[in-house]
């Protein structure tokens, strides 16, 4: 072992509008800032967890003006979100639309519930949904995904398969089918 790995800490993005973005990520997804760096980095946390999280979950930082002229140059600087929908392909796995290298950023949640009712409010804000509400078949947990106002696709999670303490369990290999990635795809009858 290299590593003695403890999980996930942290995740560090940069992005076009800091204040949209801390505000995205504070209404919708409940987040609060921690601190911040002058104008150009906020730090953030999820605060209904605060007595086991540490001082940030999220590193969020300004695109200097360099880089914001540079993405304006390639035509990147302003995103419709909305369009992205409209290249998923309709079969496969859900190959979520992307502005860089992060494929997305997943949240737990505490249910189905907490995911129906962030759709519903998404859907009244008129945001995209990129997929979901669903159930992954590698990890048996329920997803949405959504894209933040830089693109980064978010996912909701929520009852991820919990493994044995000790042990483990062998790893399954899942056929490359859309029903891997969602196993409700055909299914009937959800309740």
């Amino acid at each position: 072992m290299v590593v003695d790995n403890m999980g996930l800490d942290h995740v560090a993005i940069k992005v076009r509008d800091i204040e949209r973005t801390v505000e995205f990520y504070t209404d919708v997804l409940n987040m609060a800032v921690s601190d911040r760096i002058g104008d150009a980095v906020a730090f953030l946390r999820t605060p209904a967890v605060a007595e086991q999280s540490d001082h940030h979950e999220m590193n969020i930082t300004q695109y200097s003006d360099e880089e914001l002229e540079l993405l304006e140059e390639r035509g990147e600087l302003e995103l419709d979100l909305h369009q992205f929908e409209e290249d998923l392909p309709e079969d496969g796995p859900p190959m979520l639309p992307t502005t860089g290298p992060i494929y997305h950023i997943a949240f737990e949640v505490p249910d189905y519930e907490a995911i129906t009712d962030a759709a519903e409010a998404l859907e009244e804000r008129n945001h995209p949904i990129y997929r979901g509400p669903g159930r992954h078949g590698p990890g048996n947990n329920i997803f949405l995904y959504f894209p933040d106002p830089d693109g980064y696709p978010i996912e909701l999670t929520a009852k991820m398969e919990e493994t044995p303490e000790v042990g483990g369990r062998p790893p399954k290999r899942w056929p490359q089918t859309p029903e891997t990635w969602n196993v409700w795809r055909k299914a009937d009858n959800l309740e």
